[in-house]
C-alpha cells in the first residue's frame, strides 16, 4: 500500500506538509509549489492520496454538509467561506482537478479529527505542516483498508 498525505497551504509561499506512506517506509518533507507537489506524486504513484483542505465551497450558506456532519461529531471545521479557507478552497480545487486528470484516487480528510480518533497529539512534534500530512497519510491508509466514515465528502478514519 502507498498513500500521499497532503496538508495544504493556501500560498504558494507558506509550506504545505507532504507526507508519503509505504508499508516499509514513511518520508514527509515541506513543498511549496502546485508544480512541486504534483511531480513528488508522479514519482511516488500513490494509491490514494488524501488532502486536508475543502475541495469545494458552499453553494448555499457558510457551511457545506460535510463540514455539518463534522460539527455534529464535536469537531471544530472553519468555514470554507473565510477569506483564508476561501484560497485554499480554490488552491485544492485546482490541484484536485489536475490530479483527477491524472487517475489519481483522491480524498479530502480533515486532519484534527483524524488526530483525535487516532488517539495521537501533535505536541511533541518538531514540524506541525509534516505532522498533519502524516495524519493525512494514515487517514488515505484508512480508507484504503476500508476503516473509514464518509461524512458526505470528507473522509475520517473509524
Amino acid at each position: 500500500m502507498n498513500v500521499v498525505g497532503i496538508d495544504l497551504a493556501g500560498k504558494f509561499e507558506n509550506p504545505t506538509g507532504f507526507c508519503s506512506l509505504t508499508e516499509s517506509k514513511t518520508e514527509t518533507k515541506l513543498l511549496f509549489s502546485d508544480e512541486d507537489i504534483i511531480n513528488e506524486i508522479d514519482k511516488t504513484k500513490p494509491d490514494c492520496i488524501a488532502i486536508d483542505a475543502p475541495f469545494w465551497l458552499p453553494r448555499f450558506g457558510a457551511w457545506r454538509p460535510c463540514d455539518e456532519k463534522l460539527s455534529r461529531k464535536g469537531f471544530k471545521p472553519l468555514s470554507p467561506l473565510l477569506p483564508t479557507m476561501r484560497i485554499l478552497a480554490l488552491r485544492a480545487s485546482r490541484l484536485v482537478k489536475i490530479l483527477r486528470e491524472k487517475n489519481y484516487k483522491i480524498i479530502e480528510v480533515f486532519s484534527n479529527a483524524s488526530e483525535k480518533i487516532l488517539g495521537l497529539s501533535k505536541e511533541p512534534r518538531k514540524n506541525k505542516d509534516e505532522y498533519d500530512a502524516l495524519l493525512c497519510a494514515l487517514t488515505a491508509k484508512a480508507y484504503l483498508e476500508g476503516n473509514y466514515e464518509d461524512l458526505d465528502g470528507i473522509i475520517i478514519p473509524k
